[in-house]
């Protein structure tokens, strides 16, 4: 009975994290812009820890307010393309990177492994340009 209870819980676990990971992938460029941000301003002794982490989330926020207002009120299809796929391919790369890190998990060899995240990154890239796309101009 455990045994089955351990095994059910640990697919839950695993499908609820990859839910999450489809589900926030549309943010991975805002979050990338202001972990380097934060990273940068405080690696160069531009500010201190706290001001540099407040000055990352900004330009977190910067970044996703002006992405959904692009897309929000263009009627360009290639603005809208070239906007949605600056924010779509930090989501590849993470799903790309998620996916290897799951393979290793295994007993998987290196040509498999690669494929495999391949095909994740395809997935969730999928995914979040599937979310942008969705965003049509008023």
């Amino acid at each position: 009975m455990l045994l089955g209870l351990g095994i059910v819980l640990g697919v839950a676990g695993i499908g609820f994290l990859c839910w999450l990971l489809f589900f926030c992938a549309v943010y991975a460029a805002p979050l990338f812009v202001a972990a380097m941000v934060c990273t940068t301003f405080y690696d160069h002794a531009m500010m201190s820890g706290s001001h540099a982490i407040l000055a990352g989330i900004g330009a977190g926020i910067m970044v996703m307010v002006l992405g959904q207002a692009i897309l929000a009120s263009s009627h360009d299809p290639f603005l809208r393309v070239t906007v949605s796929l600056l924010l779509a391919l930090p989501a590849a790369l993470a799903g790309f990177g998620m996916t290897l890190g799951f393979s290793g998990l295994g007993d998987m060899g290196a040509i498999p492994s690669y494929i495999f995240a391949t095909f994740g990154a395809l997935c969730v890239g999928g995914a979040a340009w599937t979310r942008l796309c969705a965003i049509q101009p008023a």
